[in-house]
């Protein structure tokens, strides 16, 4: 499989293993699906990976998945697929967004695929007239990737994305700070709510903000 975005060659949808070639589906909501499964924590890991494992290949009815009777290959199997394929070839060390883009444990993430999804319909259709909905199993991931990166800074996903990154400066007056965090807690992802609050407060609003938490865990005595 090519790993590389080429307009010279074609989107291939295939994986070799061990010289034999492999059908994948790689619609984007089908990898999006496959992230879903691998995000669903209710989802003990075997069955995540046989879930994966068929979503991902496209087979012929009654044909067993490869490797079916040796765990140990399909999970080399998946692994090489996430990694080479979808992520196409990042760091598998580093942890992965929903993207497959590598993120660092430190770094806050800015956007989510899944919670974002209404926004990213928008924009599609805002910028290129596409609907998601209607390309549901032929527009390809890379193709998908692609144009979610080019969409412009009119479009609501990047717009919101810009809110979530903004920082809190010196420059800003009382009532920018305000409507900024109000912003971002409007537009904030569901895991990092406590996060973008805290990041948008200045030195004094999060000693008061650490108090506080530490008085709701009994740690502080108020007074």
């Amino acid at each position: 499989m090519k790993r590389v975005f080429s307009l010279a060659e074609k989107l291939e949808s295939s994986v070799e293993i061990e010289g034999k070639e492999y059908e994948l589906d790689l619609s984007f909501d089908n990898i999006l699906l496959v992230f879903k499964v691998v995000n669903d924590k209710d989802i003990d890991d075997l069955s995540r990976l046989l879930v994966c494992l068929d979503l991902l290949f496209i087979r012929k009815k009654g044909e067993e998945l490869p490797f079916h009777d040796d765990l140990m290959k399909q999970v080399e199997v998946y692994k090489n697929i996430m990694e080479k394929v979808i992520a196409r070839g990042k760091k598998q060390e580093q942890k992965l967004d929903l993207s497959g883009e590598p993120i660092e444990e430190e770094q806050t993430q800015y956007y989510n695929l899944e919670q974002d999804a209404e926004y990213i319909f928008a924009s599609f259709l805002y910028d290129y007239n596409i609907n998601l909905f209607h390309e549901q199993g032929k527009l390809h991931w890379y193709e998908f990737n692609a144009l979610l990166v080019s969409l412009s800074d009119d479009s609501m996903f990047k717009r919101v994305v810009n809110i979530r990154q903004q920082k809190i400066t010196k420059d800003m007056t009382v009532e920018q700070k305000k409507i900024l965090q109000e912003q971002q807690a409007m537009f904030a992802l569901e895991h990092s709510q406590n996060d973008v609050d805290f990041e948008s407060m200045d030195l004094a609003e999060k000693r008061e903000f650490a108090l506080k938490q530490l008085e709701k865990e009994g740690g502080v005595m108020s007074g």
